[in-house]
């Protein structure tokens, strides 16, 4: 019991819910916003790879990635 209450509002309870924030959030993002962070950050192509499979220049993708951190990293930070 001591142990639970030791635990409680440790970092990975902080962890827990910026992850669920950062998810909430992808959701509110312009679709090309979105899906360049995503292919950007979880699978790891290049902007160049993320422009051939949108169908956009690699400079569609560069203002993407831009807004979607700008717009994540605003959206963490009211936490």
């Amino acid at each position: 019991m001591g142990r639970e209450r030791q635990y409680r509002g440790q970092p990975q309870d902080q962890t827990a819910g910026q992850r669920q924030r950062l998810i909430a959030l992808l959701d509110t993002l312009p679709m090309v916003e979105r899906v360049a962070y995503l292919l950007s950050a979880r699978d790891g192509l290049s902007h160049g790879a993320i422009a051939f499979r949108l169908g956009v220049s690699v400079a569609e993708v560069k203002t993407a990635l831009a807004g979607a951190l700008s717009k994540l990293t605003e959206g963490l930070e009211e936490l």
